[in-house]
């Protein structure tokens, strides 16, 4: 594996929500022309925080030479899942980080082979996250810290997140004869 800078790691396995990894989704609802990659991060408890807030670190000291900088609310990428209550996939004693790229970031399965079918991950998949930390001045927000995403690791598939009932849960299967199904015509019923 290729030495990484400080600003850099490779996540252990983590759940991936909110994926926009194929096709570039808007940032914001204020900028709907600014488009990126993107993917929430969800961090189990058992992993630990400490790389995170060392790359977090390193970019304070690369930009301003000075780590010791209090981030708060967005201008730290690293927030607690309780802050965000009723999304899916947000665990209580997790923690979260939402990347982004103007480059799509390459994805590709436990053997190295790309992933180009979306459908092949998904949010709820544990992945692995190369991510890449940078600080940033904004004139009238202040400074932060961000992550970009470089590359995602499928790691393996779990239950999907996201709103909304599983057709299995919604329906049953009925029996249909083929030879009795009548399509009816609309403007029969409209008429």
């Amino acid at each position: 594996m290729p030495e990484l800078e400080d600003t850099e790691l490779v996540t252990e396995p983590c759940r991936l929500a909110f994926p926009a990894l194929f096709d570039p989704k808007p940032v914001s609802k204020t900028k709907p022309n600014d488009l990126k990659y993107q993917a929430a991060v969800l961090i189990p408890k058992k992993v630990s925080l400490k790389p995170f807030v060392q790359c977090i670190k390193a970019a304070m000291r690369e930009a301003w030479n000075d780590d010791t900088i209090k981030l708060s609310g967005n201008k730290m990428p690293l927030q607690s899942c309780e802050a965000k209550p009723n999304l899916a996939g947000y665990e209580d004693g997790w923690h979260y980080i939402n990347t982004k790229s103007g480059y799509q970031p390459s994805v590709v399965n436990q053997k190295l082979q790309d992933i180009i079918d979306p459908d092949g991950i998904f949010a709820g998949c544990w992945c692995r996250f190369h991510l890449k930390a940078y600080a940033w001045d904004h004139p009238e927000g202040g400074k932060g810290v961000s992550f970009s995403l470089q590359a995602v690791q499928l790691v393996r598939e779990d239950s999907r997140l996201g709103g909304g009932a599983s057709t299995s849960d919604a329906f049953e299967p009925i029996e249909v004869d083929d030879d009795e199904v009548e399509m009816t015509d609309l403007d029969d019923l409209l008429g």
